[in-house]
């Protein structure tokens, strides 16, 4: 069995767990996108520990899997693999979002459009160094999810919402493509590493 708790992740358990319906296996992207910068008036990243912070305090109840620091590769889990976590609205009756699937990881990106780190502003988060997102994709693989964008890999903050793809096929999603949701984010993610070749 793949590890529940991702391996060099810090782990910070909220207590807050419940078991996923089954199905695909499924991650979903986000960025916090805790300020509203322009490339006019570009503003500083919020501090990685004021995140950790808050998801393990006032907002477990929107607590994704993992916080991902993608300037340093620092990396926070909350809940279990196994266990759903809240970053998705799910709206009582309607479409399961936060439990479809065997698993549903959820990433946090820590990223807003224009924010600046070490006085460069960074447009996107494929621009970032995204350190340690090798380790991280790695961790999510190892759960069955797939290296596919079923709807799309994202590429600005347009949405796109299809219940019958959601339902029915494991892989990446964007926090644009879930139903019941109305956010657009993560806007871009990071290209699947590249499989190490094979020795002879």
């Amino acid at each position: 069995m793949p590890d529940l708790w991702m391996p060099g992740a810090e782990r910070l358990d909220i207590r807050d767990h419940a078991p996923t319906d089954g199905g695909p296996a499924k991650a979903v992207a986000h960025i916090t996108w805790d300020r509203r910068a322009t490339e006019a008036e570009p503003l500083d990243l919020v501090p990685y520990a004021n995140l950790r912070s808050y998801f393990s305090g006032s907002g477990q109840g929107v607590a994704p899997h993992l916080l991902w620091d993608p300037f340093t590769g620092a990396c926070c889990q909350f809940v279990p693999a196994d266990s759903r976590s809240k970053s998705l609205a799910d709206l009582e009756g309607g479409t399961r979002t936060n439990r479809a699937g065997s698993v549903v990881l959820q990433i946090e990106a820590l990223f807003f459009p224009w924010c600046v780190v070490k006085g460069k502003a960074y447009e996107s988060l494929k621009d970032t160094p995204c350190a340690g997102w090798r380790a991280l994709h790695a961790w999510i693989a190892s759960w069955g999810v797939p290296d596919s964008w079923p709807m799309g890999r994202p590429d600005g903050f347009d949405s796109r919402r299809d219940e019958s793809v959601w339902s029915v096929e494991g892989g990446w999603y964007a926090h644009a493509h879930v139903p019941e949701n109305d956010h657009t984010d993560p806007g871009t993610w990071p290209a699947f590493p590249k499989a190490a070749p094979r020795a002879a």
